[in-house]
């Protein structure tokens, strides 16, 4: 699954981006809600389903569905009840039939709690095989999870209703009773009564399609049986579309269904997705198993896909390119996103974690495999630098913090399930994945990788399983190494110190688990990592001068042949996933490497971040820190801007609680000028992907600081869009911020009217986002009430809210906006991440005690479950932000009027 309010931070938080970069650590003492401990109890397996023969009959003018299924189970133990789950069902009837035909009517008890069902039976049922038969009846929800309904309007104007499937996790029980586990893998043999003028869909090829005996409106559709697999891949599909389709060179049909007049928007996504696919047949050596996969648009949809097997969703903006209208980073993310759930086919569906607890079996190794699968088709996009920058940058900033995870994280309860889908699971993930690939190298991975796979297919597996492939292919200790970055949270931070002897350079290595706060508890100091070292110099930037594995808390390593004026650097490429703490002699050295670009791009925004982060620490001052700021300024690489705006952007976050936020915003105009008087605001190349990548950036910043020629030019753009001069898709959200951040209430209000005029998903997004920059009370008032109007998608309304806090007004009208509507969240978004997502936002952006003590009180109070880590980490940041203000004030006063 591709989760967007995770990848989606550079498409709609680029106004406000840096509230989420770093937290200091909080030990908060409650005994509240947001630290009780929660229970539950797995399925017995003491009854097996082998195959679902599942009927479904769904009714898309009252929204409701009948179904049965007949359930081909293997007894393990005798036993008069069988458990499984159902949320949201109701069951008519629950039959069990033994191989002689003797038939037990059973009596059913629903747990609402812990969904389960119970079927009891006066006798038991002897070990062997039967047939469990259910009837049951449920809703088509408007939650998007489980069998959920979705709206979109007919090429004339009408507006209909699709019904389709979200699963994952774990919601297939909301469809039908089922073994909703994922060590329960079963086959599926999907049937489904449907409106005849509607495409019907399933996981494989139907096998059947007939008119309803009784109905001359309904079709019955019968599909091929699927391959075993875990109950949350299941889908189908029920509505109108268009499709485009290829054939891949194994002969695999592949097809992009959009909605009705939109077919020639999924050409681009047709391309990722053939090209994808035999991609990872190559690099796996494992042929896909299905005869076809498809990719569908949905209208409403709560992620931003679902790797079902054969039959892959997506929200509408991830898998529609508009030539006119997409910009260049939203193709990126279609690019990506496909690749994501593409790799998923292999790992996740045809080798599936045995529990959620090792969940990045799926997300680590699809979000690593997806930045190798682009940078494949399109190396353009130098896709690898992004992984630094959008992958590896967040996962070290939410692993510092007390309140982060292990990867192999233990979940106890399924409310906790949608809390792991996160930075932890997906982007740490990849992160340790590339770094043990880089460790061990592409042959050895790719080998493991096939053998892994051949040996689990069709079944389940643990993190051991795949370190064990590794290792016996490569011949190095992988699960004893790895198992340090799998089994405990965090990351260190490795403290550098050179001395010349003679010819030779003695490098001291120091390890220490790095914490934000810089402080370390009697537990935490003895905590260590065997971490893959790279050390480059400048005598050869394109040669490792020297490999090692730092099995101890500190040691020695000698360069020899090195001279006295030669720069060292650690970790080539961001490849480890550690921080480094240069001594101030070898930073100094680095220094010019940095402003003469000598170092690589993703190196020089490593530096930087690092140094930001012990600057969140308090091992370095702010305005030693913006001092060092200043060997960036010819900085003209994407990668590394990305680096420099999460620095500034932080920043300027925690001055907007001081008197100098304007003295500050001076300062970023002038650092950002120089870049922006050379890129301007016209695309000079279409193909110069990251180039276009970094104006958006610089506008997006500058219109933050009101730099007065780039909000006049977007003014006068703006006028020209409105009148039939379109502006370039790729520089339209920061022209649109920078229009919304100073605009009468006429102009305001042309944003709503544009959003209604354009049917394009990712249009109407950016558009309404946008208008969040204003500083006006009655307009933020209009943009947050304008959420919840029928008008806008549940999948859209938390983008808009969080849209509205890039400034201190709107943070404040968000917050309470959110608190008075608490109940309309949790019934709209439950612990989806959506609500994980606002809550973050929408409060550790304060910096206050005050404010500390007001989020602590509500959500001890209005418990939104699954997201008890949120709100403590959102606690902690609060108290950082305080804390920076009264350290480091003075400082950055005493430079700043020092400039």
């Amino acid at each position: 699954m591709n989760h967007q309010y995770l990848r989606q931070q550079r498409l709609y938080c680029d106004w406000f981006k840096s509230f989420t970069l770093y937290t200091v650590p909080l030990c908060v003492q409650m005994t509240t809600s947001l630290t009780a401990v929660k229970t539950y109890e797995r399925l017995p397996k003491n009854v097996i389903p082998q195959l679902y023969k599942l009927e479904l009959n769904p009714n898309l003018e009252n929204f409701t569905f009948t179904g049965k299924e007949d359930v081909e189970v293997s007894i393990k133990e005798s036993t008069n009840q069988v458990i499984l789950n159902a949320s949201q069902l109701e069951i008519q009837e629950a039959l069990f039939k033994d191989p002689s035909g003797s038939t037990l009517k059973g009596n059913v008890t629903l747990d609402t709690k812990d969904e389960k069902v119970f079927i009891k039976f006066d006798e038991s049922l002897k070990i062997g095989s039967g047939t469990l038969s259910i009837a049951f009846s449920g809703i088509l929800n408007d939650q998007m999870k489980g069998f959920y309904r979705s709206k979109y309007t007919t090429p004339s104007g009408e507006e209909r209703y699709a019904a389709t499937t979200q699963f994952e996790a774990p919601d297939a029980r909301r469809a039908f009773p089922c073994w909703d586990e994922p060590a329960f893998k079963a086959q599926f043999e999907v049937t489904l009564i449907a409106p005849k003028d509607r495409t019907v869909l399933s996981n494989t090829e139907p096998v059947q399609h007939v008119q309803h005996p009784d109905k001359a409106h309904l079709q019955i559709v019968k599909f091929a049986p699927t391959p075993i697999m875990s109950s949350y891949l299941l889908a189908f599909i029920v509505g109108e579309y268009d499709f485009l389709e290829t054939i891949t060179k194994n002969k695999t049909r592949v097809r992009i269904y959009t909605p009705v007049g939109k077919k020639e928007q999924g050409q681009y996504a047709l391309e990722i997705a053939s090209k994808s696919l035999t991609f990872f047949e190559d690099y796996f050596n494992i042929p896909f198993p299905l005869s076809k996969l498809d990719h569908i648009a949905i209208p409403d949809f709560a992620s931003g896909a679902m790797e079902n097997w054969g039959l892959v969703t997506y929200r509408e903006a991830r898998v529609l390119a508009d030539p006119k209208n997409t910009s260049a980073i939203n193709r990126e993310q279609t690019a990506i996103t496909i690749a994501h759930e593409t790799a998923h086919q292999w790992f996740g569906n045809l080798v599936t974690m045995d529990w959620w607890t090792d969940l990045w079996l799926n997300e680590g190794f699809a979000s690593f495999m997806e930045y190798l699968a682009v940078d494949s088709i399109h190396p353009e996009f130098d896709i690898w630098s992004q992984f630094a920058s959008y992958a590896a940058l967040p996962a070290l900033k939410l692993d510092s913090l007390r309140d982060s995870h292990p990867i192999e994280v233990p979940v106890a309860h399924p409310d906790d399930i949608d809390s792991i889908f996160d930075l932890i699971s997906y982007e740490k993930g990849a992160s340790i994945i590339r770094m043990c690939h880089d460790w061990i190298g592409d042959e050895a991975f790719r080998k493991g990788l096939h053998n892994y796979l051949t040996k689990h297919a069709y079944k389940n597996a643990v993190t051991q399983d795949l370190w064990d492939a590794l290792e016996a292919v490569s011949g190095k200790p992988v699960g004893k190494v790895m198992g340090y970055w799998t089994k405990q949270k965090g990351y260190p931070v490795i403290k550098v110190e050179s001395k010349q002897d003679g010819n030779n350079r003695i490098i001291k290595l120091t390890q220490r688990k790095f914490t934000v706060d810089g402080t370390l508890n009697d537990e935490e100091s003895k905590v260590q990592w065997m971490v893959p070292i790279t050390i480059i110099t400048s005598q050869d930037l394109n040669k490792v001068a020297l490999s090692a594995l730092m099995t101890e808390k500190s040691t020695e390593i000698t360069l020899p042949n090195v001279t006295s004026d030669t720069w060292v650097k650690l970790n080539l490429r961001l490849n480890g996933f550690y921080r480094v703490q240069y001594s101030a002699e070898m930073l100094k050295a680095l220094a010019p490497a940095i402003s003469t670009k000598q170092l690589a791009p993703i190196d020089r925004l490593q530096i930087l971040d690092d140094q930001f982060a012990l600057l969140m620490a308090g091992q370095v001052s702010s305005a030693q820190f913006l001092e060092m700021l200043s060997s960036y300024a010819n900085e003209d690489n994407y990668v590394t801007w990305v680096a420099i705006d999460n620095c500034i952007s932080k920043l300027d976050l925690l001055l907007s609680y001081t008197d100098l936020s304007e003295k500050f915003a001076k300062f970023g105009i002038n650092f950002y000028s120089k870049i922006y008087n050379e890129l301007g605001f016209d695309i000079k190349d279409e193909k110069s992907h990251t180039e276009n990548l970094l104006r958006s950036l610089v506008l997006l910043r500058l219109a933050k600081f009101k730099y007065a020629p780039v909000i006049e030019e977007s003014i006068k753009r703006f006028k020209a869009h409105v009148a039939g001069t379109p502006i370039h898709p790729d520089i339209r959200s920061a022209v649109y911020r920078a229009v919304a951040s100073s605009c009468d209430d006429e102009t305001f209000n042309t944003f709503f009217k544009l959003y209604r005029d354009t049917d394009l998903q990712e249009e109407k997004v950016r558009l309404i986002q946008s208008t969040g920059s204003t500083g006006d009370l009655a307009r933020i008032l209009q943009l947050l009430n304008f959420t919840f109007s029928p008008e806008v998608r549940s999948q859209d309304a938390w983008k808009f809210i969080i849209g509205t806090v890039g400034t201190k007004l709107g943070r404040e009208e968000a917050w309470k906006f959110f608190k008075d509507n608490a109940d309309e969240f949790k019934r709209r978004y439950g612990s989806h991440m959506a609500n994980a997502s606002l809550i973050e936002h929408l409060t550790n952006g304060f910096a206050s005690e005050e404010k500390y003590k007001e989020v602590e009180s509500f959500f001890t109070q209005n418990s939104f479950s699954g997201h008890e880590k949120v709100v403590l980490r959102s606690l902690e940041m609060i108290k950082t932000q305080d804390d920076w203000l009264k350290r480091e004030t003075d400082s950055v006063r005493n430079f700043l009027e020092s400039i």
